[in-house]
């Protein structure tokens, strides 16, 4: 619902009231569970009530600065950086991550993004645990003119094993499924059924039903190289289970381009 925009009005789907907001200066709008209450609301909007801030905590690992060590406020983390020698610090969603990042050391998290982690429960580190260490994983990624390339990486060390692209007028849902059947393909070569990591469902969609489903893809390239890994799927029998990678409580994936 938009009190302020383009044209003020009652949308029943985000991209319709984008459309109304994405560079209004000032504009006003919130999302509702049912059309009476937005009705409500546009009608009244004096009676909404303010919608409370949910700011998660964050933990700001410190490991060189003024005094090493985890803060939950960036003023007290930032306070041990400023005129320290070479420092290194990076933020986490999770105080758990933080904690054994912290008796880690920085050289296993450098280079990627830890913000969007949160804390796992017992029940979910039963259900998900930790990463296989004895694993690849895969990853893609598009710069910001659509060049897209893929790659696999040992999940422990993050040793590169292959590396693809960049492709023009790729997209990373193509880059994740031809990541996947690549290292797929790279096990079998060297007689491996060890897992592979990705992080992305549609990619392990594709390569289960064994097709692409892209109507954006209009790089001939990209698309000889999808035929030829459906081909491959087709001819081809595998033992390596596909996992996904859970970013919310293990970070990103070691395959990760470190461009978010």
């Amino acid at each position: 619902m938009v009190w302020e925009g383009h044209k003020p009005g009652i949308y029943n789907s985000w991209s319709s009231c984008q459309k109304q907001v994405r560079g209004y200066a000032g504009a006003k709008f919130r999302g509702f569970v049912t059309k009476a209450e937005a009705e409500r609301a546009f009608a009244n909007p004096e009676k909404v009530a303010p919608k409370k801030s949910k700011k998660k905590t964050m933990y700001y690992v410190v490991w060189q600065g003024n005094k090493p060590g985890i803060y939950d406020r960036w003023e007290d983390a930032k306070k041990q950086i400023e005129g320290a020698h070479r420092p290194r610090y990076k933020a986490f969603g999770s105080k758990q991550l933080a904690e054994k990042a912290y008796v880690d050391g920085p050289e296993a998290y450098e280079g990627k993004s830890y913000k969007k982690t949160r804390d796992i429960s017992p029940e979910e580190l039963k259900k998900y645990g930790r990463p296989d260490p004895n694993t690849i994983s895969v990853d893609a990624a598009c710069n910001h003119k659509g060049d897209m390339e893929y790659r696999g990486v040992i999940t422990d060390s993050g040793t590169e094993i292959f590396r693809v692209g960049p492709y023009k007028k790729g997209s990373n849902n193509v880059g994740e499924f031809l990541a996947l059947v690549h290292g797929l393909a790279y096990l079998k070569k060297n007689r491996s059924d060890i897992p592979i990591y990705s992080d992305s469902k549609i990619a392990m969609n594709w390569v289960r039903q064994r097709q692409v489903r892209s109507k954006a893809m209009t790089n001939p390239k990209l698309i000889e190289l999808c035929d030829r890994a459906i081909q491959w799927l087709n001819t081809n029998t595998y033992k390596n289970p596909i996992i996904k990678w859970q970013t919310k409580f293990w970070g990103e994936i070691p395959a990760d381009f470190g461009r978010k």
